[in-house]
């Protein structure tokens, strides 16, 4: 597989800077293409399903404030826009001209960001966040879990502060899973370009040490240069052993599976996966 194209959904908050800079970052190492896309509300998604009891006055009123604050946050993501694609010096582009090198664009979508992102991720090679936490902004942790699950494509979640490079030094976290499988897959252009592979394995009862020595495997095949570690999960959660065991091989990048299922239209993702979303301080490439 090959990099190519970026998604990145904006919000108008706080983390755009991070998941933009991010993106270009990457958008550099493969001559890639960053969409930046925002999706406004439509007034009228904003108004209760059970308006039976308001009156026509509640209702505009509530579309009022609802348009009033999604473009105050569109202008706040179209400024961040227009700052980091200046300063990067990144080439602003509609369409592919056949010329090699980065490139980026601004695209606007109505509807509900729950429903736009994942379809809108499903034609990208790469999703970009700002890593989020749950107890601090809802909404955005949502988009997170909606696209992990609903676009079928890898997603790349960053922290606050970018490392200077992301995927020289990669960690898999690998148990067999194909949600696993499907996250190596979507990491393949970092993991062939990186200077050095970690492949964790926790041996649990799910998991033998042989399926870490059999991806070593299926790796060199590729031609990359692998280094298996195996971890003997203490008392602490499996999420932190992960992330700890990352941060002390000096990784700039984890690769794991995000699992999770969707129950009607609610999103219940597994404790492992939720627990690195709230609490990774290193760029993670998660794919379901």
């Amino acid at each position: 597989m090959s990099l190519k194209t970026i998604l990145v959904p904006l919000a108008g908050t706080d983390s755009d800077p991070a998941a933009l800079n991010a993106a270009i970052q990457i958008a550099r190492n493969f001559d890639a293409h960053v969409d930046a896309l925002f999706v406004k509300l439509d007034p009228r998604d904003a108004v209760p399903m059970l308006g039976e009891g308001m009156s026509g006055a509640m209702v505009e009123e509530i579309m009022r404030a609802a348009e009033g604050e999604a473009n105050v946050h569109l202008r706040t993501a179209r400024r961040t826009f227009d700052a980091v694609v200046q300063e990067a010096g990144i080439e602003l582009r509609d369409v592919p001209s056949g010329v090699e090198g980065p490139s980026a664009r601004w695209r606007e979508v109505v509807g509900r960001v729950e429903d736009v992102v994942p379809l809108e991720g499903r034609l990208a090679d790469l999703l970009v966040f700002a890593h989020t936490r749950l107890d601090t902004d809802t909404q955005a942790y949502a988009t997170v879990e909606t696209a992990l699950l609903g676009a079928a494509r890898p997603m790349l979640l960053v922290p606050g502060t970018l490392p200077d490079a992301i995927g020289r030094t990669i960690t898999v976290a690998w148990n067999g899973s194909a949600e696993s499988a499907r996250a190596i897959a979507g990491a393949m252009p970092f993991i062939r370009s990186a200077d050095t592979v970690h492949v964790l394995t926790a041996e649990t009862s799910h998991t033998e040490a042989a399926a870490g020595r059999r991806t070593v495997d299926y790796l060199a095949w590729h031609g990359v240069n692998v280094q298996l570690t195996i971890l003997k999960p203490g008392s602490e959660p499996v999420g932190q052993t992960i992330i700890n065991k990352a941060t002390d091989l000096g990784s700039d990048l984890l690769v794991m599976g995000g699992y999770g299922h969707s129950r009607m239209r609610e999103m219940i993702l597994g404790g492992v996966t939720r627990y690195v979303l709230n609490h990774a301080g290193l760029p993670v490439l998660m794919a379901h």
